[in-house]
């Protein structure tokens, strides 16, 4: 009997995959055309009884439909929070822009079960259509009532000058890791595959990317027809399978050690761009399309409790400023209160983070890895110049950890490790390379004396 329980909830659950993240908003099947009244919002962000009692009600099949519309004063980025409360067990929510169509959700009763205030995606327009949806009239009450407008950082200049980036001498450049799953994640990212023959026959652009000292990287499934919406497994390296992506992703690993991992999937059919903060070691997964359907072993990191979390590196802030700046018409934004969606997009988020750590305890050099969720309305080379974007900001952070004086084998920490390097260096022992030198000359004298080795020892010991 408890085997039959476990079967069902895993059926139930599989019921609501990630992929209906890309389901339409009944409002799109629906004959009629909704003319529903403007509630205007300029500085009050709360939803009275009054407001939410002129939703229009539409009936559709077996779901009563309710629908509010809000108008803002501006088209400053919005967030909602979701009531668990007030939601029915069988709702579903969608927020509809209605100057692009787009929209985020659908949203359920059991995504809410993690967080005490479920905030949704964010939207940036000033007129917003509310979808609620319940079975068989189960109307517990309507699960929106408070609105929040995150307050936007001041852009800034990153302040590591491009005068300090260290220049590479040797002929294996380090590498930076970015993956994809659907479009436009995977066409975004396309340009830097090295494979050539069937994936990007236009060329490689990421040989010495922009002269900044490294190889970039990307590996990504393959769909038919190229901008499919309803996707399916796809095929070629990381298809939408779990065991297949886990296999690709440490046979890829092993094989470039890359010093920073971004990992892209597609997330609401929007325009944003969606940084994840944190990622899941879940135990239960929504199904995938080919058996085993979950994970193997589950949960994927027996190092880390059922539900551990592990956390993005990625320098969030910057990214969010540096997409504003370019003017491409994207809603950047970060995800502080839900993991990445408990399906392919949170498994490889939390794969990229945790190789950071095994990378890490390895005293290998993985300076940054973390998730981002690209809205599916976005063109493909919008999606492209985004994750360029988004690239500069990871490298400046991975060039001001590489410059990290003393740091001579690049794991980030001086340590005695450095200290014994140098010293053979002296001694004749064994030979620096330039780029090793370089980073070992503390008194900047442009050669390694004995007054480097007291400069390092004195760092060692906390002086």
């Amino acid at each position: 009997m408890t085997r039959i329980w476990v079967l069902f909830f895993l059926f139930w659950n599989n019921s609501f995959t990630q992929e209906l993240i890309y389901k339409s908003p009944i409002r799109h099947k629906l004959s009629q055309h909704i003319v529903a009244q403007n509630i205007f919002l300029e500085n009050d962000y709360s939803l009275t009884d009054k407001d939410i009692s002129a939703a229009v009600r539409v009936q559709h099949h077996e779901r009563t439909v309710y629908y509010l519309s809000l108008q803002f004063s501006d088209q400053d980025p919005v967030n909602f929070i979701i009531d668990d409360k007030e939601f029915s067990v069988n709702g579903e929510l969608f927020f509809i822009d209605l100057h692009t169509n787009g929209w985020v959700g659908p949203y359920y009763k059991y995504m809410l079960g993690r967080n005490s205030a479920f905030i949704s995606g964010r939207l940036h327009t000033d007129q917003i259509l509310i979808e609620y949806s319940v079975a068989d009239n189960n109307y517990s009450g309507f699960p929106v009532k408070k609105i929040i407008k995150p307050i936007r950082k001041s852009v800034h200049q990153d302040s590591i000058p491009r005068s300090l980036r260290r220049k590479r001498t040797s002929r294996e450049r380090d590498k930076i890791l970015l993956t994809g799953y659907w479009p436009p994640s995977n066409e975004g990212i396309r340009p830097f595959s090295t494979n050539e023959i069937t994936l990007n026959p236009n060329g490689w652009i990421g040989n010495n990317w922009e002269d900044r000292g490294y190889d970039i990287v990307s590996y990504f499934p393959t769909f038919y027809p190229a901008d499919c919406t309803d996707c399916g497994q796809g095929d070629g390296d990381l298809e939408v399978d779990y065991q297949d992506t886990s296999e690709d992703w440490f046979n890829i690993i092993d094989s470039i050690n890359p010093v920073a991992i971004i990992t892209f999937s597609r997330g609401f059919i929007d325009y944003s761009w969606e940084l994840e903060w944190k990622y899941y070691n879940l135990a239960t997964w929504n199904y995938d399309f080919t058996p085993p359907y979950l994970p193997t072993p589950n949960p994927p990191d027996s190092h880390m409790p059922v539900n551990g979390r592990r956390y993005t590196s990625l320098p969030l802030d910057s990214i969010i400023n540096a997409i504003d700046s370019a003017n491409l018409g994207l809603n950047p934004y970060v995800d502080y209160t839900t993991g990445a969606g408990a399906y392919l997009s949170e498994f490889m988020g939390y794969h990229g983070a945790w190789t950071k750590a095994r990378m890490d305890s390895a005293n290998v050099p993985c300076y940054l890895a973390g998730h981002i969720h690209v809205g599916g309305l976005i063109d493909w080379e919008t999606a492209h110049e985004a994750v360029k974007i988004s690239l500069r900001e990871v490298i400046k952070v991975v060039d001001y950890y590489k410059q990290l004086p003393g740091d001579i084998n690049g794991d980030s920490v001086i340590s005695i490790t450095d200290l014994i390097i140098i010293v053979f260096h002296i001694l004749g022992t064994n030979e620096m390379s330039a780029e090793q030198i370089q980073t070992a000359d503390l008194n900047f004298d442009l050669v390694i004396t004995i007054e480097d080795v007291l400069k390092l020892s004195d760092i060692v010991i906390g002086n």
